[in-house]
């Protein structure tokens, strides 16, 4: 069976960047529903038509993949204006509407009024190495 719209999927992808390192292992099997969005465009066309069994290895654009890096999403946000429990140190992730969020805000360095946060994915603006096994298709 080719894989189609509405078609369920199940993939083994690993993903490493365009210097060779890992960025996912591929061990957890990734299911999703073929035409709804649910991962990212580039992947979907490499799987387009294929079939179980198909192999392959694939560099993703980072446009087809998490989009450019867009520095209009790096801003400074002042220490009254964040939650007073949130511990502030460079990393750190904030969700704003708690687990529910529909993004994050990673915190990129602390400034003497608060913090620069950068709401990108964390691969915006990479390109992505991607081996790909479709598992099966139903």
């Amino acid at each position: 069976m080719q894989i189609t719209r509405g078609c369920t999927v199940s993939l083994r992808c690993v993903v490493h960047d365009t210097q060779g390192n890992p960025i996912d292992n591929g061990t957890a099997p990734l299911c999703f529903t073929f035409g709804q969005g649910q991962v990212i465009p580039g992947l979907e066309a490499i799987v387009a038509g294929r079939s179980a069994g198909y192999r392959g290895r694939h560099r993703i654009a980072a446009e087809q993949a998490y989009g450019a890096h867009r520095p209009e999403l790096v801003f400074e946000a002042v220490r009254e204006n964040l939650p007073a429990d949130v511990v502030l140190e460079p990393g750190a992730v904030l969700q704003p509407g708690g687990a529910n969020g529909r993004f994050q805000l990673r915190v990129v360095s602390l400034t003497e009024r608060g913090a620069l946060l950068d709401g990108n994915h964390p691969l915006a603006g990479q390109d992505l190495d991607v081996e790909v096994e479709v598992v099966r298709v139903g």
